[in-house]
């Protein structure tokens, strides 16, 4: 969900000191911007402020959050502030392309603050790793997001965000393997469930955590990771799947973490070498990079 809006009145509360005097800056009613700051608390599950005989005094939440965020809010502004000198190059339709897992779950928060910007209209291309960066060849796509390294002599690239591979079995089988210390060499006796045949995340996560290869029996292959999560929550065996695609069904019972948290992937935001020239496609890089690390964040919460 986008909530510029309510965190721009929140770090004006936050450097007032109070909602009146913030409220007057933004050009909102005091129950509008009362309202903003509820809803950010809402989210973030914590008060932000405590009213004060004169003011509001912030929370230790408070300071967490505007030191995540305000920095971004600024560069947002600044940025909102010299597109608004430019021709009307910046205004049109983008095209960006990246992986139906992240955009699902993650980037349509950072899409949304683009959109509110109301600079650009989105027209978003979802695919696997060389559906993506064929889309940015033949230039069909101007930006990508994906967790593959970019060819740094073919494109120019920022890091995005970033993922951490979790080990998880459906509850069942969760419960047999925490029994005992997790080995790949006691996995190989449980079934698997990859996105092909390579076994991606799998192969990567036990590289890294066991140092040895998988050995498991592949029980399913599927192109979608979130549909893999589904069929290990329904009982079939376990795999390795991105935080944010496991994060609440671990919290809520439906899957077992197994292990110790595997490695750090990156996400990159990408585009072909000469592309920011284009005043378009430089502003909506600006705007998604000031909502960068958005997963890395929640991780933290």
């Amino acid at each position: 969900m986008p909530y510029f809006v309510q965190l721009r009145t929140f770090v004006e509360v936050y450097r007032c000191g109070t909602i009146t005097k913030a409220a007057a800056n933004l050009g909102l009613s005091q129950p509008a911007a009362t309202a903003h700051i509820q809803s950010i608390e809402s989210l973030v599950g914590f008060a932000l402020f405590e009213r004060k005989a004169r003011g509001v005094e912030p929370t230790a939440a408070a300071h967490d959050l505007a030191l995540q965020v305000s920095t971004h809010l600024d560069a947002v502004e600044h940025k909102l502030a010299s597109v608004r000198n430019r021709n009307n190059a910046v205004y049109g339709t983008l095209n960006i392309a990246g992986p139906a897992e992240y955009i699902s779950q993650i980037a349509g928060a950072q899409f949304a603050n683009l959109l509110q910007a109301g600079e650009v209209n989105l027209v978003v291309h979802i695919g696997n790793k060389d559906r993506i960066y064929q889309l940015l060849e033949d230039g069909t796509a101007e930006l990508a997001i994906t967790a593959s390294t970019p060819n740094a002599s073919v494109y120019d690239y920022q890091i995005i965000d970033s993922e951490r591979l979790m080990l998880v079995a459906n509850r069942l089988t969760g419960s047999y393997l925490s029994k005992q210390a997790l080995s790949a060499d006691r996995l190989r006796l449980y079934p698997v469930v990859s996105y092909d045949q390579t076994l991606p995340l799998i192969r990567h996560y036990f590289n890294t955590v066991f140092n040895e290869n998988c050995q498991s029996p592949i029980a399913a292959i599927c192109p979608d990771i979130r549909a893999i999560a589904g069929i290990v929550k329904a009982g079939i065996g376990y795999s390795v799947l991105p935080d944010y695609l496991c994060r609440d069904a671990i919290k809520n019972g439906e899957l077992m973490q197994l292990g110790e948290p595997g490695p750090e992937n990156f996400i990159y935001l990408v585009w072909r070498k000469g592309a920011l020239k284009h005043p378009r496609i430089s502003y909506a890089r600006d705007i998604l990079m000031a909502f960068a690390n958005l997963n890395k964040y929640a991780a933290a919460i």
